[in-house]
């Protein structure tokens, strides 16, 4: 050891420098959470309901808006959807039932006595079709220090993938923003 090198400084673990007690406020969730000075964390974490956003009423934490406020604002907007004709191909989907039929004379056969048709808030599905691929997909497997195409066979492999999926059914329906016409 040198005698330019100072001396590390030692502190037991009984020496009142160690340590010392301090006193801490802050906020604690109904949990036993302590969240320090984020009163609305605590807040959160400790509550089961809140204020729905437009009536005031209380209503579950993971909802902004009550069910009945939920269910006029849905309402709403299913009116205010534009309509149109059935094109006797596409799905329907029913807004109060979560359920989908494959023409209209389906989702009348489904109705409960009392209901009518409108009653199931029905939308025009979307078709969703398979992907084509296209050969950017493996660009970044390509030799980077030169502008290499994707080789022959691989080419020739997505052409043909993208050849079998034209033209074919497809794979599913999702619901539109388009509300079926029901002439009353």
């Amino acid at each position: 050891m040198t005698a330019t090198k100072q001396q590390e400084e030692v502190v037991m673990i009984d020496d009142p420098r160690a340590a010392t007690l301090v006193t801490v406020t802050g906020w604690r969730s109904r949990d036993g959470r302590f969240y320090g000075d984020n009163e609305h964390s605590a807040r959160w974490a400790g509550c089961t309901h809140v204020k729905c956003r437009a009536c005031g009423k209380p209503t579950k934490k993971l909802y902004s808006a009550c069910q009945s406020c939920r269910d006029k604002a849905a309402e709403a907007k299913y009116d205010a959807m534009p309509t149109a004709e059935w094109d006797g191909v596409a799905m329907l989907y029913s807004d109060s039932r979560d359920e989908y039929f494959g023409s209209p004379e389906d989702a009348e056969d489904s109705l409960e006595e009392g209901q009518t048709l409108a009653d199931l808030k029905l939308r025009i599905c979307e078709p969703k079709y398979a992907r084509p691929i296209d050969y950017s997909n493996w660009h970044d497997q390509l030799p980077s220090d030169s502008n290499c195409d994707a080789p022959y066979w691989l080419e020739d492999a997505v052409d043909q993938f993208n050849a079998a999926i034209s033209g074919q059914p497809p794979l599913s329906w999702s619901p539109s923003e388009v509300a079926l016409r029901i002439e009353k």
